[in-house]
């Protein structure tokens, strides 16, 4: 599979002297570096002590040139190879701080002493790896020309790698939904070559299930010895609570015996995002931030005993449960083409009717676009819709407007996976494939 929008980083590794790539696992770290540089690639691998570490490293080693068999120790391989002006890569470097942790330091004095060396560094741990190179009190601090912190591709990379496979822009959000921006997902489909939902089945509902320990493998890694708090947290999230004491109920606990969590999942391992409503009011509710990862925890990890016993099962409705809710980010990343002012502030928007028909009934609206003098709000549907429906759900969007307190003039948008018939303000799948290919 060819590189997709990389070139930013392509350029800086091919200008810089010494590059630190963050960014979690599947996300192309090692592709990128490689075929970009052609490095002599140093794995550190975690299962390992350094002597066989070293000794798989020479292994690899001679067969592009030369190396002395004598050398015993990570930091003297890496030595040599700077003496010699190659370009080093040393691929998963946090993991030299279970193996080695003086590692660190006999690096910091080798790229001291050998200013001139070419060499890149990678972390997926994203909380020890912004710790190796961005904390100041770390021997790397400082020592790096850049850091790139490699992000997931947009979706409209995704759109443009599932159109060169050979797949439609329905495909396309099925695949974004579940499996993000992270491009080894799509090499693995472009492999198989089969439809979107039987990749699906294959990778999480059929025997042996190598999503269920591949995320589980990469989330317990990442979060350490207590993971069973970080993944209740996550379960909560994923489960539609998204407020502090609404996750804290869930389990069980006050806010404030998870608030110390809340802030690791959100500062240091960045799996979580946070947001106030559309105006930026309320109190935060928050998010898992990756596809992958709230896919996982929303259909895979609920169900682990069932997965312990070899009776889940694969049900497609609930595939499409959990694309409407992603359509639905997706449409606001996009918001900005279906309306005529510039947004000032957008999200979701909760509030309650008054009345005595409606009573303290709360509501929901999927996406609220706040402009000056406007305001746009969006319900978003993963289903098609005919008039009927359309007049429908315009009708209960209208009541929700007339709820809302604020003078600026309100805005109906419906946003489907298919209309029967377009109009004025109603849009599909069919309008996002066009602003996505006029994007690029």
């Amino acid at each position: 599979m060819k590189f997709y929008d990389r070139e930013k980083e392509m350029e800086i590794l091919r200008k810089a002297t010494r590059v630190a790539i963050i960014g979690r696992r599947r996300v192309g770290k090692t592709r990128l570096v490689e075929e970009t540089l052609k490095p002599i690639t140093l794995f550190i691998p975690s299962e390992k002590n350094e002597a066989l570490i070293c000794r798989d490293w020479i292994t690899e080693i001679k067969k592009r040139r030369y190396i002395p068999e004598s050398l015993s120790t990570m930091k003297d391989i890496v030595e040599f190879l700077m003496e010699e002006g190659e370009t080093i890569f040393i691929d998963e470097l946090q993991n030299a701080m279970k193996i080695n942790p003086s590692f660190l330091s006999d690096l910091q004095r080798l790229i001291d002493s050998h200013r001139n060396a070419k060499l890149v560094v990678t972390g997926s741990l994203i909380s020890m790896s912004k710790k190796m190179v961005e904390d100041y009190r770390s021997p790397l601090y400082g020592r790096f020309d850049y850091t790139i912190k490699l992000r997931e591709l947009s979706f409209s990379t995704v759109y443009e790698i599932m159109q060169d496979l050979g797949y439609e822009i329905e495909d396309a959000v099925v695949m974004w939904a579940v499996f993000g921006g992270l491009p080894k997902y799509y090499e693995t489909l472009e492999k198989f070559k089969v439809p979107v939902m039987d990749f699906i089945r294959m990778m999480f509902y059929e025997e042996p299930y190598p999503m269920l320990s591949e995320v589980m493998m990469m989330l317990k890694e990442e979060v350490g010895r207590e993971y069973k708090v970080y993944f209740s947290i996550l379960q909560a999230i994923a489960e539609g609570n998204s407020r502090m004491g609404e996750i804290a109920s869930y389990m069980g606990l006050k806010s404030t015996d998870i608030s110390k969590y809340i802030h690791a999942l959100y500062n240091d391992y960045e799996l979580i995002s946070r947001r106030k409503d559309a105006f930026g009011k309320g109190k935060y509710r928050y998010f898992i931030s990756q596809n992958l990862i709230d896919f996982w925890f929303r259909t895979v990890w609920k169900n682990y005993p069932k997965y312990e016993l070899g009776q889940v099962e694969f049900k497609e409705e609930d595939i499409r449960i959990y694309v409407g809710r992603k359509y639905e980010q997706l449409v606001e990343l996009f918001a900005q083409n279906f309306v005529d002012f510039k947004i000032k502030s957008i999200g979701k928007l909760w509030g309650k009717y008054e009345g005595k028909e409606k009573g303290k009934e709360s509501f929901e609206i999927d996406i609220a676009a706040v402009g000056e003098m406007k305001i746009s709000l969006f319900e978003v549907k993963w289903s098609e819709l005919d008039d009927k429906a359309v007049k429908k759900e315009l009708e209960k969007l209208n009541e929700k407007a007339e709820a809302i307190k604020d003078k600026r003039e309100k805005e109906l948008i419906i946003v489907a996976k298919k209309v029967k018939k377009k109009k004025e303000n109603v849009y599909d799948l069919g309008d996002i494939e066009n602003i996505v290919q006029n994007v690029k």
